[in-house]
């Protein structure tokens, strides 16, 4: 065979192997470009020459300011100028690219080399690059979609702030009269004792007044008989006996009713504890007793209130919440009470606490007229209430159920019966909501 036929069949095979080579650099969904030193085009695949709104033989030659608007253009030449001045590569720089056929501006991901020839000499660059727009949108609408969640959670957070203020605000109202009443009566009688004290003060000063002027009136020549007589006629007076019994008991009284009030005072301390951001151990068998006595004038006159607490440990929590959430509850008990058509000969709301493994129930049940069964799974939606106006918002379950469950990682049980009675099991973790979300 001769070294013609041999060259042929070289070159044949080499065109085909070309051919094979520029077909699949056609079919590849991504811009390929080799540009010279002045950023002419010397080659580049369909994908290409297609986006710029012409054939890969008329591309041939051209620069991207016979395709783009100047700004877009220039851009691309500067880039270009610096790898073949510096050698360096640029790799995965995203750039904004006019869609000739669409008239659209799309995002590609584009990587630029420098390229040599035989002699190693800088001759230009080819540039790969990836229409990434889709991906791009998808990112930016996802990015979009987590702020509108962060967005929503937040205004969620500050909705639920905002209705536990206002219910705290609807509890400070609803208690300031009860309070005011509850502090008057030792008040009245301290101030009667006190009166008392004063008057009987008075009086005894009186006939120690006498007794003192009698060595005077000895002196004077006054008969003893006579001076001992003004004695006792003013001891008559006065009736210094009964003075004697009930003096003491006007100090009983006095101290009695300066220590009632200091205990509604410091209940009421205890109950207005600051909300704190750190949950810390409390007593919860004190916070109830404190809420009992704070709330004493919404139930007094309705129902006698029973209270069974056992020994239960410290249990982490923001105490300020629970508290809230307490008075709620027996505020609920009591109106239950009094829609029932009980009175406090009738009425019992009866509170106990107990050890369940590591969580503490608290159990508030009364003897009212129970929750309608088609209402059990609406009670703690915010703003239900089948209460008249006036008498409840439909916020205290909602934010109870805050509190319980979402602040403090526990949990609500609701046992009621139309017409008996309802009873609330609240279960709060003892270790706080941190340790029982590790553990669960």
């Amino acid at each position: 065979m001769s070294s013609t036929n041999t060259n042929a069949e070289q070159d044949s095979a080499l065109l085909k192997e070309l051919n094979m080579l520029r077909t699949i650099i056609d079919l590849l969904p991504v811009n390929i470009y080799a540009k010279d030193l002045h950023s002419r085009f010397l080659v580049s695949n369909s994908h290409v020459a297609r986006g710029m709104g012409c054939t890969p033989a008329q591309l041939k030659g051209k620069t991207d300011f016979d395709f783009f608007p100047k700004e877009m253009a220039q851009a691309f030449y500067n880039d270009e100028q610096a790898i073949i001045k510096s050698t360096e590569p640029l790799m995965n720089r995203e750039e904004r690219v006019l869609d000739k056929t669409s008239g659209v501006i799309r995002t590609y991901l584009t990587t630029k080399v420098p390229i040599r020839d035989i002699k190693g000499n800088i001759s230009g660059i080819v540039g790969v690059g990836h229409d990434v727009t889709e991906q791009r949108e998808s990112e930016k609408k996802r990015h979009e979609l987590k702020q509108q969640l962060v967005d929503e959670i937040l205004q969620r957070e500050q909705m639920a702030a905002e209705l536990r203020l206002s219910q705290k605000l609807e509890s400070v109202g609803r208690l300031a009269s009860g309070v005011a009443h509850e502090i008057n009566t030792p008040i009245q009688f301290v101030n009667d004792s006190l009166y008392f004290l004063q008057s009987a003060c008075e009086d005894i000063n009186t006939v120690l007044n006498l007794c003192r002027a009698a060595k005077h009136d000895l002196e004077q020549g006054q008969s003893a008989e006579s001076i001992l007589a003004k004695i006792e006629e003013a001891m008559n007076a006065i009736d210094l006996e009964f003075l004697q019994g009930e003096i003491p008991k006007a100090f009983e009284r006095t101290f009695d009713g300066a220590n009632r009030v200091a205990g509604i005072v410091r209940a009421m301390k205890e109950f207005a504890h600051p909300d704190a951001v750190e949950q810390s151990p409390a007593d919860i068998n004190q916070a109830l007793q404190t809420t009992l006595t704070v709330a004493t004038n919404e139930y007094k006159y309705l129902a006698a209130v029973n209270t069974e607490f056992g020994e239960v440990p410290m249990v982490v929590c923001n105490i300020g919440e629970l508290n809230q959430v307490f008075l709620n509850m027996i505020v609920n008990a009591a109106h239950a009470i009094h829609d029932s058509g009980k009175d406090i000969s009738t009425g019992v709301i009866s509170i106990s606490t107990k050890l369940a493994g590591d969580v503490v129930e608290v159990s508030i049940a009364d003897n009212g007229c129970g929750i309608p069964t088609e209402n059990l799974e609406k009670i703690f939606d915010p703003f239900f209430t089948t209460k008249e106006v006036g008498r409840g918002t439909g916020q205290g379950l909602a934010i109870t159920r805050s509190i319980v469950i979402d602040k403090h990682g526990g949990d609500i049980r609701v046992n009621s019966k139309p017409g008996e009675g309802t009873a609330f099991t609240l279960c709060l973790p003892v270790n706080g909501r941190q340790q029982s979300s590790e553990e669960n």
